[in-house]
Formats: structure tokens, sequence, C-alpha cells
């Protein structure tokens, strides 16, 4: 008989994902348990991965729950200490998990630990943290990265950050409880900055891990077969959960000059590439109908037709 981690599990939200996430859960060692939370209803995978992967839970949910609300219904469900949240289209390196865990005895303070994220194994800052710029426990809003586009290389130690992206992500659930969960009003984006801003105003660390590495490739993490939709749904919930994200933190003064702004922009642009680029044409309006949709103060309602 296996013997499970007693401290951590490994929860993976997917959405049509293909072959990519038997691939991604390959590289997570078996001695974690792992709970899938599967938002499309594909209930003949549920058989195929539990006799597969004797560690593995596979819950099909009856609706697409987005991210921050699979997140929190696995934050129910799991026992453990930690969880590490993660996605199909991403590759755990060796010993990720397990360096996690060890620094976590470590940082007593931490909310999040986050293992180095490499893209397509090149390395690039923007992809791996972000600066919200936390000044005397406020929000100023900038996500202008500040740092020289020269550096290509990850830190040499461990640091600590005001954000991380939500691509693969320790958390400690007793934090993650205290500021009452993720905010389930998000469907998709911004969802990670919201979590890490609530937490790192309430005093937590968000600390990046040198020695724990995944590999990731974004954009990836459903079959090719629906890129299209989930292209247009990506764009919709982006400019819905930015206008949601300044408002909620910096506002609605802010969130109308974004909301505006973006509003003409891609209005505009999607009346103009009409006439010779459809494809551009659509990501605008896209673009158009989610910032519309937040401006209304409407919930984050749209769900990719498949």
């Amino acid at each position: 008989m296996l013997k499970y981690n007693h401290n951590c599990t490994v929860v993976i939200t997917t959405f049509f994902a293909g072959d990519k996430l038997e691939a991604c859960i390959k590289n997570i060692p078996n001695n974690f348990k792992i709970l899938i939370i599967d938002n499309g209803g594909e209930k003949n995978k549920k058989n195929y991965f539990e006799s597969r992967f004797p560690n593995l839970t596979y819950f099909v949910s009856n609706e697409n729950l987005g991210v921050p609300r699979s997140y929190s219904l696995a934050n129910k469900m799991v026992k453990t200490k930690y969880m590490f949240n993660t996605q199909p289209d991403v590759i755990v390196k060796e010993k990720c998990i397990e360096n996690l865990l060890e620094k976590a005895n470590l940082y007593n303070n931490f909310a999040i630990l986050s293992p180095t994220i490499f893209h397509n194994k090149s390395y690039f800052i923007d992809g791996d943290y972000k600066q919200l710029k936390i000044i005397k426990n406020k929000y100023k809003d900038s996500f202008k990265i500040n740092f020289h586009p020269s550096n290509k290389n990850p830190p040499d130690g461990d640091i600590s950050v005001e954000a991380v992206t939500g691509t693969a992500m320790l958390i400690n659930r007793e934090k993650l409880n205290s500021i009452n969960d993720w905010d389930k009003n998000i469907f998709n984006y911004y969802e990670d900055m919201d979590l890490c801003l609530r937490l790192r105003l309430k005093g937590f660390e968000i600390i990046k891990i040198r020695n724990a590495e995944v590999d990731h490739n974004p954009f990836s993490s459903h079959d090719n077969s629906i890129s299209k939709e989930l292209d247009f749904s990506r764009n919709w919930h982006y400019s819905w959960s930015r206008f949601y994200f300044l408002k909620k933190h910096s506002g609605k003064m802010k969130a109308f000059r974004f909301g505006i702004n973006l509003l003409l922009k891609s209005s505009f642009k999607s009346l103009i590439y009409l006439f010779f680029n459809k494809e551009k044409c659509i990501t605008h309006f896209a673009k158009t109908s989610g910032v519309l949709f937040a401006i209304f103060n409407l919930k984050s309602n749209y769900r990719p037709k498949l």
C-alpha cells in the first residue's frame, strides 16, 4: 500500500484538455493524492483516469465553474494542509512539489509558494511573477513590470514577491480561508492577482522558490479543436475581469476610465477588421462584449459554446 503525502493534495482544473491532462499527471509523483475538477462534463474520463492512477480522484462538474470556483470547490474537498494548484498545460519537474514542501517548513508566514516558471523551456520574468505596487498596505494600480528587459535568467535564490501567476501555486489553506477563499465572482483571469493582493494586504508572504520548477505551454490547456471558441472566451473574460479587478481594488473611476477606453478601441477595431480580417474582428468583438458586461455590472456569464 502506497503511503501518501499527508501534507499536500495536487489540484488540477480541466476543460477538454485532450491528451495534455495525462501528460501533466504522469509528471506528478504517485505518492501525492490528485484531485481533478473537470469543467467539461467528460464523464467517460472519470473511469479512465481513476483506473490508471490509484492516487487520483476525478470530479465531474455539472457546469463549467471556471477557475476560482473550481479551486474553491477543491478547497472544500481536500483534507491536507496545503494544495498544489496547477493546470493541464504544465509539466511539473522532478522534486518540484517536494522542494516546495521543504521550504514550507522554513517560511512560517507564507500564503503561497510558487515554483520558478519556464515557458516552453525559456524564462521571462513577466511570466514568472508580477509587481502590484503595494505601498503602505495599499494597492496602487500598476501592471507595468519595471524589471530590466535583459533579465532573462531566474533569480539566484528564493525571493518574496507581490504576486505570482496561477500557473502553479502551493497554497497554505489556513491562510486562504482567512481571506474567505477565492473570489467566485470571477470566472477566469485576474483571479490570481486578486488572491495575491488580498493575501499580501493581510500581511502574508508570497515566495518564489528557485529549486522548484515547472514548464508551461501558455494557452494550450485545451484540445486544439476548440481553440477558436476558447480564444473568444479568453478575450471576453480578460476584459470583464480587468474591469472588475480595478473596480474592486482601485475604485469606480479607474475602472470606468479603463472600460471606456477599451470599449472605444475594441469596437472601432472590430468594425475596421470586419472588412479584411475576420479573426481579429471577432477578437475585438469579444473584448467589447466582455467590458460592456462589466460596465453595466452584469455577471461574467459568458461560457464557451461547444
